[in-house]
């Protein structure tokens, strides 16, 4: 299949006419119904019914046309991949972050990380892990922070775990235990997390047990239940992250939960080059404010995420 081909295709649906199409391809009539004729054939589905002088799209052309879509859209991302190859500069580190971490503790590990490379242009920007991902596989960032599910290839991680906790009011009774049982968020107003893993997980032991939460309040992202934790509204389990940081505010405890309810991501590098030396510093960083935050982290080995 000849990106000709698909190119011919989209340019007919888009045209609405073999002839205006020719003319945007800059080809003869004949050439554009080859192009099609020679796709319909490996294909071997007809993408066209031709009504009386009109093509109209046949139920598998529409099917067909939305996978082509998804291509040309990756070739058009191909540009703004060429941009920033062109543009990264001597001296510089990229840094692509889900909202997790680039929300409270990547900017205290940034802050850190600058008062020992004062000249560095640094680059922190917040994307979906998608994204981030999308990112460190056109090598043109450094270093990435993602949940990642599937095999990905260009890329390597190092896979980091680490357990929830609890951020309660300093006015909750709650504050005053030590550690936090399943049993002791029943019938707490318990920040919920939107669409996330770690809800169901909480949401799964609760139903073991046949308690509940009074469910008042539900978010998108972590540093927004955190916000809403030091207003009194109620209790949140977070990543730790997010938690240590914001503990820090007199009007909030962070306290360890007594069941295991692990966090995964990982740490993303370009695989088709070296590991940037200044990326390698900022994760020194990273695992250091981790040890200072009394943050307990495991880091695993390298490894390629296309296996």
């Amino acid at each position: 299949m000849k990106l000709s081909q698909l190119n011919a295709f989209k340019a007919i649906i888009e045209c609405r006419t073999i002839t205006a199409a020719a003319e945007r391809l800059n080809l003869s009539q004949p050439a554009v119904s080859r192009l099609l004729a020679g796709l319909e054939e490996r294909l071997r589905f007809k993408l066209f019914i031709r009504k009386g002088n009109r093509l109209v799209l046949s139920d598998e052309g529409q099917a067909f046309y939305l996978e082509v879509a998804k291509v040309f859209d990756a070739v058009s991302g191909l540009d703004q991949a060429a941009l920033s190859i062109r543009s990264r500069h001597f001296g510089s580190l990229n840094i692509a972050a889900m909202p997790l971490l680039s929300n409270t503790y990547l900017p205290r590990v940034l802050a850190n990380f600058l008062q020992q490379a004062t000249k560095l242009k640094i680059g922190l920007k917040t994307y979906r892990s998608e994204e981030v991902i999308r990112h460190v596989q056109s090598q043109t960032t450094d270093i990435g922070f993602a949940f990642v599910d599937s095999p990905v290839a260009g890329v390597h991680a190092q896979r980091v775990s680490c357990e929830c906790v609890c951020l309660i009011p300093v006015t909750s009774p709650l504050a005053a235990l030590a550690e936090i049982d399943i049993h002791d968020i029943a019938n707490q107003v318990l920040i919920r997390h939107e669409k996330d893993a770690t809800q169901c997980k909480i949401d799964t032991l609760l139903r073991r047990y046949g308690l509940s939460t009074i469910e008042q309040v539900e978010v998108s992202l972590a540093s927004t239940a955190a916000a809403l934790v030091r207003e009194g509204v109620g209790i949140a389990i977070t990543d730790p992250f997010t938690a240590a940081i914001d503990s820090e505010h007199p009007q909030v405890v962070m306290r360890p939960l007594v069941f295991s309810l692990p966090v995964e991501f990982d740490i993303l590098y370009p695989a088709l080059k070296p590991i940037h030396r200044h990326a390698e510093r900022f994760i020194e960083q990273f695992m250091l404010l981790a040890d200072n935050l009394n943050i307990d982290l495991k880091l695993g080995p390298m490894r390629d995420l296309n296996e």
